[in-house]
């Protein structure tokens, strides 16, 4: 009996054991659901009705559980972790083109100057059907996009269709090199700056470029970071230790293990500590492009103008995995100068459907000052000094481009129209917008709403119901009504929309240089910074105050 007791008090004691030292153990609890991971999978191969791809369904299963902690947490396969090496390293092999997977074809959106594209005849609003005769519709969208890229040397051939014609190209691919800075110009004396990545070509670039602009003459300063994700932590550090003393902290990195924990001073001495900046953002603006504004902001040594910046405040870290793979995972939140954390969303706090809520409501505000005493706030993101909303900000512009309409006018007006002599005397007049209005009429093209989609959807539905005359009847007074404020809408937008297929054809006739003499003159935000540095009171009065 004793035998029996003391043997159940063992098996009692062994089981309590197991129970706590696994609630204690993490390890525990990911060893047990790999488990019945592993018999998930083994049952699904031995009795699903079809046959299954493991690889790609565990590799989507991989991202999507990485994605639930944040969306900048993330897995790479071989051909991923390739071609984030070549965006931080700034180059790649390939053709020079940007490109859009649209429907059961690639549409070319961008073709760069001198590029073995552009040097064999390709045109924006090309449509590559075929590669490597190949039909595009009966490839995997993205094999197919990665395909477009190769070694320096190698050849291609290609299918286009180019206005209902079928042309066939064979390109040898180069060596393309994905620059940092894209652009400069001097403006009298005011030098301009846009750089869209901040790769390991970012500080040295922007240096040579600042560099280059004063010898011509350059004694302010615009700096252009609008739709930059950002990218290297140490190429921003550089870049803002060329306007502010050696010394100086430019960002400090805090996470949950202290090896992580770190600030970034700036180490060499400047190259101009009181040259007038200004720095142009918008909601695109993220990471590196936050750093660069907000500590110059912090140090009151740049006004900002723009809207109000992405709001993203985690740093990453990629970590290398078996058969070459990567995850790249948050590692810990950055701060800038004066104590501000960018970070606008809040991943580890959500709502009860499992959306994340935003920092502010878990984060106290808290006053904040920079060096000269102006208040800033940490609601998530950069505040400029001076706020220009975002220009598209309207839902049928919103939806003009992203049904890519207006892009196809421009392509139409491409070929339709002779070519101007210069890109700053380029300008879209009235009879222009008249012929867009024609071009939508012609293609049944109606820009909707968020809310008349929705409308739509339900007055189909209602059909399908078979509702009464009174409520169909109804459903089509109101998107009737909508057709009708919509050409109102679009009639009220119509400087706007000049202006964006202007953009886009400007850069198809004479690439980026001609793209930025057009925005010096057009772009309200430019517009708006030159003024300000026209204005020395009114500058410095923005950096007292």
């Amino acid at each position: 009996m004793n035998a029996i007791l003391n043997k159940q008090l063992l098996t009692f004691f062994f089981l309590f054991t197991f129970y706590i030292v696994g609630a204690q153990n993490p390890y525990f609890d990911i060893s047990k659901q790999m488990e019945i991971y592993n018999d998930l999978l083994k049952k699904l191969s031995t009795n699903y009705i079809d046959e299954i791809n493991f690889g790609d369904l565990i590799q989507k299963s991989n991202r999507k559980m990485l994605n639930r902690l944040d969306r900048f947490t993330t897995y790479y396969d071989e051909q991923g972790i390739l071609d984030q090496k070549m965006r931080q390293e700034g180059h790649f092999g390939g053709m020079g083109i940007s490109i859009q997977v649209r429907d059961s074809l690639i549409l070319i959106t961008r073709i760069y100057k001198d590029s073995p594209a552009a040097n064999e005849g390709l045109q924006v609003g090309d449509q590559i059907i075929e590669i490597e005769n190949q039909k595009v519709s009966e490839m995997d969208r993205k094999v197919a996009s990665s395909i477009l890229r190769g070694e320096k040397g190698s050849k291609i051939s290609l299918v286009i269709s180019r206005n209902e014609k079928i042309i066939n190209k064979k390109i040898t691919r180069n060596d393309i090199p994905l620059n940092a800075v894209t652009s400069t110009k001097l403006v009298g004396d005011i030098g301009y700056i846009r750089f869209v990545k901040f790769n390991q070509k970012a500080a040295s670039q922007t240096k040579l470029a600042l560099l280059d602009l004063k010898k011509q003459g350059a004694k302010k300063i615009i700096i252009d970071v609008r739709g930059n994700p950002g990218g290297l932590l140490n190429e921003v550090v550089k870049i803002v230790n060329f306007f502010v003393p050696k010394g100086k902290v430019v960002v400090t990195t805090k996470g949950r293990f202290a090896k992580y924990n770190k600030t970034y001073l700036t180490k060499n001495e400047s190259i101009d500590e009181e040259i007038p900046i200004v720095i142009l953002v918008n909601n695109h603006s993220a990471s590196a492009s936050e750093i660069l504004s907000g500590s110059l902001q912090d140090y009151d040594r740049a006004v900002i103008i723009g809207d109000t910046t992405y709001g993203k405040g985690l740093v990453q870290r990629t970590f290398k995995l078996k058969y070459g793979t990567y995850m790249k995972q948050t590692i810990s939140k950055y701060y800038i100068p004066s104590g501000r954390l960018i970070q606008k969303i809040d991943y580890w706090h959500r709502d009860k459907n499992g959306k994340p809520l935003l920092m502010r409501a878990n984060l106290p505000e808290k006053i904040y000052q920079t060096t000269n005493g102006r208040t800033v706030h940490n609601l998530g993101g950069v505040i400029p000094d001076i706020v220009m909303e975002n220009e598209i900000n309207n839902p049928l512009v919103q939806d003009l481009l992203k049904q890519n309409t207006l892009f196809d006018f421009a392509t139409w007006y491409y070929y339709n129209k002779e070519k101007p002599v210069s890109a700053s005397g380029f300008a879209l007049n009235d009879s222009d917008f008249e012929l867009f209005l024609a071009y939508l009429k012609q293609h049944d093209i109606y820009p909707q709403t968020i809310t008349e989609k929705a409308i739509k959807k339900s007055y189909e539905k209602a059909l399908k119901e078979k509702q009464s005359n009174k409520i169909i009847d109804t459903y089509k007074m109101l998107m009737e009504a909508y057709s009708q404020e919509n050409l109102k809408t679009i009639q009220a937008h119509k400087a706007q929309i000049i202006d964006l297929i202007a953009r886009d054809l400007v850069y198809r006739y004479f690439y980026i240089d001609g793209y930025t003499e057009y925005i010096l003159q057009k772009d309200p935000m430019i517009v708006k910074a030159k003024k300000i540095l026209d204005d020395s009171l009114q500058y410095h009065k923005i950096l007292q105050n």
